[in-house]
This record gives structure tokens, C-alpha cells and sequence, in this order.
């Protein structure tokens, strides 16, 4: 986090969103029911925590032909970089000095309820992928300039995720089912 607020030089824009704001702090908080990923990197941490977020804004390291790019290049780079964790099922707030005794607890297998912030319509059974928001957040509680990911129907040959189970309008709230991940913290 203050990496990408110190340095979050980058003028990036996803459709209606800025992902170079990071005035305040409380665009990096992570909220219940938000999706988490990880940086993909080669190894393991060795010290057993997890490194996880749910904001994009800030984000560093971008090509200037993807930053010059369309939506979806500037996308794929951002999906290419990260790897889905799961859902939070508490929040964590945000500090300047790292607190490890917040009692922060993620979803990585198992049944929850999400927002669908997509513009599509989910069935129950569709098979759902995560992306970025080319929005800003819906959610009452999630900050108005927050960049962060949601789940859509995945196309094919896109990694699956989840199963919806229950019908949603965009905007509503969805169940779905979380398929466990291979990866290693």
C-alpha cells in the first residue's frame, strides 16, 4: 500500500475509473465480501502470512504500449500479474504501520454472497472468472474511487473461479460457490 500511494505516478483509466487515485488511505481497506488475489510471484514466502488485496488503484509497472492501450490490454496486463485467493469474509483497515492482530479471515473454498457488479445477468450454474471493474463500486461501505476486481461469467478457456448459484441482476446480490485454488503462500 505505500508503495503504490507513494509512487502511483502512472495515469491509468479502466472505462470510468482512474486507477492513479490514491488520496486516501481508504482505497486500499478491504471490505467483507470483496474478491482478494495475490501478486504472482516465483517461490514461497517463508514467513507463513499471506499477501493479499483487493484494490487496483495504485498499480505500477505497466507497459506504456498497454497504459496507451485499449481497456482490455490495459486488463490483461493487471490479470496477468495476479492470481485469485478468495473472498474476505472480515474486513481489514488500512494503516500506515502494518497491524498483523486484526483478525482478518478470507473465504478460499466454500459457499458466499457477493455483490455481482458485472453487467451481466447471472443463472445459477454459470461458471464465473474474475476481472477488474472498469466501474466504481455499487456497494454502500466501499469507497466512491475504489478500482477493485468482480466476478462475470468466464468465457471459454478463462479460468473458472466460482459457480453462481442463484439468479442476480447486475447490482444484486449473488451466491455463489468458490472452487478451491491450487496456489502456494
Amino acid at each position: 500500500m505505500t508503495k503504490r500511494k507513494e509512487q502511483a505516478s502512472q495515469p491509468i483509466q479502466l472505462g470510468e475509473t482512474k486507477v492513479d487515485f490514491v488520496a486516501d488511505r481508504e482505497v486500499f481497506d478491504v471490505k467483507e465480501a470483496e474478491i482478494l488475489v495475490s501478486k504472482r510471484s516465483p517461490g514461497r514466502i517463508s514467513d507463513g502470512f499471506a499477501r493479499v488485496f483487493s484494490s487496483v488503484n495504485g498499480w505500477q509497472g505497466m507497459p506504456l504500449a498497454d497504459r496507451q492501450g485499449t481497456d482490455a490490454d490495459k486488463k490483461r496486463h493487471i490479470m496477468g500479474k495476479v492470481k485469485f485467493v478468495g473472498i474476505a469474509v472480515t474486513g481489514h483497515r488500512t494503516q500506515k504501520i502494518a497491524k498483523f492482530d486484526q483478525g482478518f479471515v478470507a473465504c478460499i473454498s466454500g459457499i458466499v454472497t457477493v455483490m455481482n457488479e458485472s453487467s451481466e445477468t447471472m443463472h445459477p450454474g454459470a461458471p464465473l472468472t474474475f476481472d477488474v471493474c472498469s466501474k466504481y463500486p455499487i456497494q454502500h461501505g466501499i469507497h466512491a474511487r475504489k478500482v477493485r476486481f468482480h466476478f462475470r461469467k468466464a468465457l471459454p478457456g478463462e479460468s473458472v473461479v466460482a459457480k453462481a448459484l442463484s439468479y442476480s441482476k447486475k447490482g444484486s446480490t449473488v451466491d455463489i460457490l468458490l472452487h478451491p485454488q491450487k496456489y502456494t503462500i
